[in-house]
């Protein structure tokens, strides 16, 4: 069969020493499916010593090479065998077009963890690249060993503390994750949240590297403040502001609720509008509109968004002065101003307010000092480790759930840490803590990803 050597890009494949078969791909059927096949030849001279590199014949391979033109591909390669007449040994030809021992292409494990980085079920990734779920999720067993995070003696200055839900077969209900505040990367996963499981975690980290950290954000879970206490000296507890706000926003509208099912067989129309305007309440009074007047359903009269509102509130004292209170609550919270944080706070004690909201004030009063350290830092959120979350619901949905935790723990961060945008590649460029990833080059035939936890998108070429 005559073969002719190919300088030029074939297949995509930039490859030396690889010999193409001048015949046409054969398209036949293989495991159900219309397959082309190429054949080619594997070939060098072997220079190890002066007895070695006799060729000894060749060896037959069968290599997956991914989709071309919509069918899966695969490339019959003979690759040369060799001799050694000193030691009796045999060895065959190498490249870096595929690893040793494998039947898959370097190209094909590329777009195993290009497609691995999405929020994509195991299986559609199979589905799409022609091969089985158990082939990624072995090669998602590698990659996450790359990407797993290690301890070390460096910790950002800033972090936040959150916890979400996870698997079965974690010991607690909930699992922790904590991340940088400022580049938003997610430093590690832990699958219990409980204060003692967290000090063994955290204790494991040399007390200057823990009293380095300058910020952490967290909700008002109080293990997280007594843990911080302990073991993070110098950092400042910041509570997060969404969840003072939604705490607010959710007893203003247990409030309305009471309110409106007390009026649901008394006064429907009323019940009605209350039922139906829910919105209002939720809004900051600044944005309301006093000025634009157009019909409103359930109105007999033309109305504005402010007026609809006052008429709503006249209709119970005690749901007028919870929304007042609560409201400007969030106005000195929206203006950073803990004076006026704190006289609202203490103007609810002479007001009639909902039950639920004296028991938020309380909770207040209480964390008051870590609600200064949030309008200090007003930079500093959960807000983007709240959007992880979402993410990791995501994952979870597609996926129609995980029973192992640790590999529901390599997927969220084989999405998160794979490959790094360029605005956090930026950042961690101009942190001294960090290595610098700038210089580090991918070859997939060597071991499958770089032993950085960050990877480059653009470093990602074979």
């Amino acid at each position: 069969m005559p073969y002719t050597y190919n300088k030029t890009n074939y297949l995509g494949l930039k490859v030396d020493n690889i010999y193409f078969s001048n015949e046409l791909p054969q398209e036949i059927y293989y495991k159900c499916i219309k397959t082309l096949f190429y054949k080619a030849v594997l070939t060098y001279d072997a220079i190890a010593c002066e007895c070695c590199g006799i060729k000894n014949g060749k060896r037959h391979t069968l290599i997956y090479l991914g989709e071309i033109i919509y069918k899966p591909a695969y490339l019959e390669l003979n690759k040369q065998r060799f001799y050694c007449k000193a030691c009796g040994e045999t060895f065959t030809a190498k490249t870096s077009f595929v690893q040793p021992k494998s039947s898959i292409s370097n190209s094909v494990k590329l777009a195993i963890a290009e497609k691995a980085a999405e929020a994509r079920s195991e299986k559609a990734i199979a589905h799409d690249l022609f091969i089985s779920p158990s082939t990624v999720h072995r090669q998602m067993k590698i990659i996450a060993q790359q990407v797993k995070p290690k301890i070390s003696d460096i910790l950002p200055n800033h972090l936040s503390f959150d916890e979400f839900k996870s698997t079965k077969d974690v010991e607690g209900a909930m699992s922790f994750i904590y991340c940088d505040g400022s580049t938003h990367e997610i430093l590690d996963i832990l699958p219990d949240r409980r204060k003692g499981e967290l000090e063994k975690y955290f204790s494991r980290l040399p007390l200057k590297t823990r009293a380095r950290v300058k910020t952490i954000s967290i909700d008002m879970y109080k293990p997280y403040i007594e843990l911080i206490k302990k073991l993070f000296l110098n950092a400042r507890i910041i509570i997060d502001r969404f969840h003072i706000v939604q705490a607010i926003n959710r007893e203003i509208n247990r409030c309305r609720v009471s309110v409106m099912n007390s009026k649901r067989k008394s006064n429907r129309p009323e019940y009605n509008k209350l039922k139906r305007y829910w919105r209002l309440f939720l809004k900051n009074p600044y944005q309301l509109n006093s000025i634009n007047y157009h019909p409103f359903r359930l109105f007999k009269s033309w109305q504005s968004t402010y007026s609809a509102l006052q008429y709503l509130l006249t209709l119970d004292d005690k749901l007028e002065a919870t929304y007042r209170i609560g409201h400007q609550i969030l106005n000195a919270l929206r203006m950073n101003d803990i004076k006026h944080f704190e006289e609202a706070l203490s103007k609810a004690e002479n007001e009639e307010i909902f039950e639920g909201l004296k028991r938020i004030i309380k909770t207040f009063k209480d964390y008051l000092p870590f609600i200064e350290n949030t309008m200090t830092y007003p930079k500093f959120t959960n807000g983007p480790i709240e959007g992880i979350i979402n993410k990791i619901k995501l994952i979870k949905r597609n996926a129609y759930g995980y029973r192992n935790f640790i590999n529901f723990r390599n997927r969220i961060l084989i999405i998160s840490r794979l490959f790094v945008s360029k605005h956090k590649k930026y950042i961690k460029q101009h942190r001294k803590e960090l290595l610098d990833v700038s210089n580090i080059y991918i070859f997939i035939d060597q071991p499958l990803l770089t032993n950085s936890p960050f990877f480059m998108k653009d470093a990602l070429n074979i």
